[in-house]
């Protein structure tokens, strides 16, 4: 999505911001004189943000980089007469306008990032327009502080790749006018490719099912086969280079694998990081909780009551928050989210989700929770929940809770099973509008599963919904994001013909239009892949995290791709 955006720069400033210089050894041989772009006093001095302000420092514009910039003979338009303040020449008439455009960006430029689009005038001006390709307006009426316009460039088709030319028109306020242009290329790579060669840890099984963004790069979690067998595991993965950053820490046993039973991980602040897996003990299970410091710096670890099992967390501020269940019998659970100091893991709220006693009055429904996302100032949980089916035999629905950040319940919303008659929500995550996005899966009974997108409202109303199209094919969603652009990221897997299940990852416009761009990972043996998590980061790099089979066992693999 093309965004335009002005920002304000130190008045008076004559150069490009951010890292943008003007050549003033040939403006000085053109016999230009330097004067302020504005010709009235100024106010408190402000600052221009830095190009790469809420950008990964390895995918933002470099902002200490300058295009070579072209001088053009402006075109120059007489007012009726000239004010007061204006400049006249011998013949009476407005002075005119030289104008000179630089932007911030190397050309070709092959990162997305933030291009600055700032103006150089022979005398001072009242106001700029900025036009590209053309006449396509973005920006009317600008006042003269550099840099004039910011604009995104936030994949190979927004605003797109290719030459394009800026084309800056200067108003003087005796009327007269003056132009110059900049042409900048872009070659940003498709979306979906690699960044770097995907990393792949060899060895035994091993397999990554959470991710979250931290600084230039992912802290991941996931499990590795010891001596004494799995056990949670989190490493972190640097994003400029796609290697790890020392060893993984081992955690302790873990009981549930795989993308929506963990282990899954979650930052809170710039140098610490939660990871929540699920403890076999006794025959039975706790959830369990470990911090993790930078540098690997492990510290103790908490767990919750027996039978306690936990798949998905997030942070807020000091408070965790946990997605899970409780096993009330075997195989069968109560949905349960917890909210837990960071500091020592007391439990602030605890919150349980089952059938009333007079739709079960056994409890022998179950029901399980599979991730959570903080949206707005709300908490949402999805998951499945068992409830009767036409012919009254329990089926698996998709449920959402939504809670206030403090766990106070606000509503609860159960698939009615319009299409299939049954599906399960896998991962929830926000959006840059409002409301929230819930993947997963829908089929019909003893049926393969087809993957399931849902949209919802910031007040829990459903949107819209869509099937993937693979009708002879098993496919679910295992995680889902949105990037900058607005684009529905989802990872997942897919089975395809003549093979097993593959690692899918994808893009899609929303609701409607086919798939932008997909990978699918084929792993070298026979086995089911799968991509378990995903992070975004502020330019919609997308890291995929999950397991292929090599040989008869899975081994992790991280990808980073482009927006």
């Amino acid at each position: 999505m093309f965004r335009p955006t002005l920002v304000a720069a130190a008045p008076g400033l004559l150069t490009a911001l951010a890292g943008c210089t003007l050549d003033w050894d040939r403006v000085s041989q053109a016999g230009h004189a330097l004067p302020s772009l504005t010709t009235g006093s100024t106010g408190d001095t402000t600052t221009t943000p830095d190009a790469s302000t809420g950008a990964d420092a390895s995918t933002g514009a470099d902002a200490s980089t300058t295009s070579g910039s072209t001088t053009t003979t402006p075109s120059v338009t007489h007012g009726e007469s000239a004010s007061d303040s204006g400049t006249t020449g011998d013949d009476g008439e407005g002075e005119p306008v030289e104008v000179e455009v630089f932007v911030n960006s190397l050309s070709p430029m092959t990162e997305v990032g933030q291009v600055l689009v700032s103006v150089w005038t022979s005398r001072p001006v009242a106001s700029f327009d900025i036009f590209m390709d053309g006449d396509i307006p973005l920006v009317l009426g600008a006042a003269p502080v550099n840099p004039i316009h910011v604009f995104d460039v936030t994949s190979e088709t927004a605003p797109g790749d290719g030459t394009h030319t800026l084309r800056a028109v200067a108003h003087a306020a005796d009327g007269v006018s003056g132009e110059g242009e900049e042409e900048l290329v872009i070659d940003v790579q498709p979306g979906g490719t690699d960044v770097w060669p995907p990393y792949v840890k060899p060895g035994p099984i091993n397999g990554f099912t959470g991710a979250a963004l931290r600084g230039n790069g992912i802290d991941v979690a996931g499990y590795l086969e010891t001596n004494d067998g799995l056990v949670a595991v989190a490493t972190r993965i640097d994003g400029s280079k796609g290697q790890p950053e020392g060893e993984p820490i081992q955690l302790g046993p873990v009981a549930a694998i795989g993308g929506g039973r963990g282990p899954a991980i979650a930052v809170a602040g710039d140098d610490v990081a939660y990871v929540a897996w699920t403890l076999p003990d006794s025959g039975s299970t706790r959830w369990a909780v470990t911090k993790i410091k930078s540098g690997g710096l492990k510290g103790q670890t908490w767990t919750g009551a027996l039978g306690t099992s936990v798949h998905a967390l997030t942070a807020v501020d000091d408070v965790l928050i946990l997605a899970g269940a409780n096993e009330v019998s075997p195989g069968t659970h109560d949905l349960k989210a917890w909210w837990i100091s960071a500091a020592d893991a007391e439990i602030f709220h605890e919150r349980t989700f089952a059938a009333p006693s007079v739709e079960d009055k056994f409890n022998t429904r179950d029901e399980v929770a599979r991730d959570v996302a903080v949206v707005g100032d709300e908490v949402v949980v999805v998951g499945e929940r068992e409830v009767p089916g036409f012919d009254n035999q329990l089926v698996r629905r998709t449920v959402v809770l939504r809670h206030s950040l403090d766990s106070e319940p606000l509503a609860e919303w159960t698939s009615p099973g319009e299409l299939l008659q049954e599906d399960s929500g896998m991962a929830v995550g926000s959006l840059r509008e409002g409301g929230f996005v819930v993947t997963g899966w829908g089929r019909d009974k003893n049926s393969i599963r087809q993957l399931l997108t849902r949209w919802f409202s910031a007040e829990g109303e459903l949107l819209a919904m869509r099937f993937e199209p693979t009708p002879a094919n098993d496919a679910f969603g295992l995680a889902v994001g949105e990037d900058r652009e607005g684009k529905i990221i989802i990872a997942g897997s897919l089975q395809q013909p003549k093979t097993d299940a593959n690692a899918w990852i994808f893009a899609i416009p929303g609701p409607d239009g086919a798939p932008i761009w997909e990978v699918i990972r084929n792993g070298p043996g026979q086995g089911p892949d799968e991509a378990a998590a995903l992070a975004l980061d502020a330019w919609g790099y997308v890291y995929g995290v999950g397991s292929e089979f090599d040989g008869l066992q899975p081994r992790a693999f991280v990808l980073r791709l482009y927006p």
